[in-house]
């Protein structure tokens, strides 16, 4: 195979007659390569977070703490997505019939992207909890976590068990879309609304200071006036 030549790959599908899987390097291994470098990068950010999360937070509350160790299904996440790329590119090169299926590294990924997630998004819904003492906004961005999840480990089960990438692709649009959806909605929720939490206390604090201040000055003025 030349990586610069595209070739086909035949699949059959049930759905539909025949599916031409076009192999191009440049749409499969590169971005694996390029997300893969990106994933590496990003990973070093969490380190530093979590150190630094836990050298100046060590006593949150422990319902928060367990939730931080995320850190540990990122772990698995990123010795997933090398070995996903070591499969396309160096123990698959020069053969476009291994891109017929999902390496085992890439169905895991799936599982442990979702994982990741909804670890992420439960601490931040326990402190859109803590901010707004309601809980309307975090049922509702629990819900939709859950949602993703649920509609997440669905499609890594049939990852790993899927024949044909064309098939699986076909059959399993409408989940992606649905769990995708659901992940986007519940982040949007969750930022937004700790953002405006977050806000409003700061305008409560400022406007409680700017109140106080006048009264401490004229207190600290009229104790100056008994003096003299």
């Amino acid at each position: 195979m030349n990586a610069t030549n595209s070739s086909s790959v035949i699949t059959p599908c049930e759905n539909i007659p025949l599916a031409v899987v076009t192999f191009n390097v440049y749409i499969t291994v590169g971005p694996m390569a390029l997300g893969a470098l990106v994933n590496a990068c990003l990973f070093g950010c969490l380190v530093v977070q979590t150190y630094v999360y836990y050298a100046n937070f060590a006593n949150d509350h422990r319902w928060i703490k367990p939730i931080k160790l995320c850190s540990t299904s990122q772990i698995a996440h990123v010795i997933c997505v090398s070995s996903s790329l070591w499969s396309v590119a160096v123990s698959g090169y020069g053969d476009p019939s291994r891109f017929e299926v999902f390496p085992w590294g890439a169905d895991a990924t799936i599982l442990f992207t979702g994982i990741t997630g909804t670890l992420i998004e439960l601490s931040f819904a326990f402190r859109l909890w803590r901010l707004s003492k309601r809980f309307y906004l975090p049922l509702l961005s629990l819900a939709l976590c859950l949602v993703a999840q649920s509609v997440s480990f669905v499609i890594a089960v049939k990852a790993f068990i899927m024949t044909s990438v064309a098939i699986f692709a076909h059959d399993q649009n409408m989940l992606i879309t649905l769990s995708l959806t659901s992940r986007v909605v519940c982040e949007l929720t969750l930022t937004m609304a700790i953002a405006w939490y977050l806000r409003r206390q700061r305008l409560s604090m400022f406007s409680r200071h700017a109140t106080l201040f006048p009264i401490r000055s004229s207190i600290i003025n009229s104790q100056d006036d008994k003096h003299d």
